[in-house]
């Protein structure tokens, strides 16, 4: 319920930037591949969305700020039994470029935040930590309406620093590596 709490408080302060004339509020649907070595069936984590929203200071400059979740459920194999969960957080702020080309317009930015990764096995309590993370990506937007577009895709580069010694009971595969070379992908709509 706190989570809900967080994305509804969100949700309203990127609703009243988008009253502005410069200002864009999106929202849809996101994919999280998680780099594991441990993980090469189970790695991909498609039930998640992000919510992002832009104040434009120049016709193609602005400053973003971008809140994204999302969940897995594994099945069983070598390193975790049915029902184990793994939930991420993360919010992130940063510039970003947009070009307005007619009604294709592609935009680009880097953002800086922190991440948070819950794990929770089945059948013991759940452990959690956060740590600094980059996306570094963009998209295309489709302007269908003066006040509307869709998000054709948003790809990103999407850099974590999680280790095994974050949790008790172990992070499976982040012992060798110090951090996870990342990609998010999305699609949604953009109000503004």
């Amino acid at each position: 319920m706190r989570k809900f709490s967080l994305v509804a408080l969100f949700l309203a302060l990127c609703g009243t930037v988008t009253v502005a004339q410069n200002a864009e509020l999106a929202g849809g649907w996101n994919y999280l591949h998680v780099d594991s070595d441990v993980l090469p069936t189970q790695n991909g984590i498609p039930d998640g969305f992000f919510v992002d929203g832009t104040y434009y200071f120049a016709k193609v400059i602005g400053v973003s700020g971008d809140f994204e979740y999302n969940k897995k459920t594994f099945s069983s194999d070598a390193i975790f039994t049915a029902g184990d969960q793994a939930h991420t957080l993360s919010f992130h702020a940063g510039p970003r470029v947009k070009a307005r080309i007619g009604k294709v317009e592609p935009f680009a930015h880097a953002l800086f935040g922190v991440a948070n990764l819950q794990l929770t096995p089945f059948g013991v309590p759940s452990e959690s930590s956060s740590k600094f993370s980059i996306k570094l990506g963009g998209g295309v937007d489709w302007a269908v309406a003066p006040h509307f577009a869709l998000r054709l895709g948003e790809f990103n580069y999407y850099y974590t620093k999680f280790s095994s010694t974050d949790f008790s009971f172990g992070f499976p595969g982040a012992g060798v590596n110090d951090h996870q070379n990342n990609v998010t992908f999305g699609v949604g709509v953009v109000i503004r």
